[in-house]
């Protein structure tokens, strides 16, 4: 991550216990581990809304093909890829907000251009919670 330009929705995460959990929910067998993200549904759709959690159903089917692009088509990069990368945006404290755009490795400005259209997008973000207090 650039220092420069921090991606807020990444900086406040607790990445050791996120880490943690993922490891240790990887030594559970294929169904054990199926049977665990089953467990997160309602309280998910109970903290998030449910449109907000079918949003992230369709994020996170994104991710499962772009992974399986990746992984049948090693070493052709991302110029050969049909699947577009993530949204820009990502984890809030109370879900997920995204603007309607993927990341792009060919974007002008790379990464770091990304992150400030980003950090717009939280700092507009903390701004309608300011106004809702």
């Amino acid at each position: 991550m650039s220092k420069q330009n921090p991606d807020p929705f990444y900086e406040w995460l607790d990445h050791e216990g996120i880490r943690d959990l993922v490891k240790r929910a990887g030594e559970l067998e294929t169904g054990e581990r199926m049977v665990l993200v089953k467990g997160l549904v309602p309280g998910l759709v109970t903290e998030s809304g449910l449109a907000e959690f079918e949003s992230f159903v369709d994020e996170l089917r994104r991710e499962a093909r772009r992974f399986e692009e990746a992984r049948t088509h090693p070493g052709e990069g991302n110029d050969s890829r049909r699947v577009p990368g993530e949204a820009l945006g990502g984890p809030t404290p109370t879900g997920h907000l995204h603007l309607p755009e993927h990341r792009d490795t060919q974007r002008p400005g790379g990464r770091d251009a990304e992150r400030q259209r980003e950090s717009q997008l939280w700092a507009s973000r903390e701004e309608g919670r300011g106004s809702r207090a």
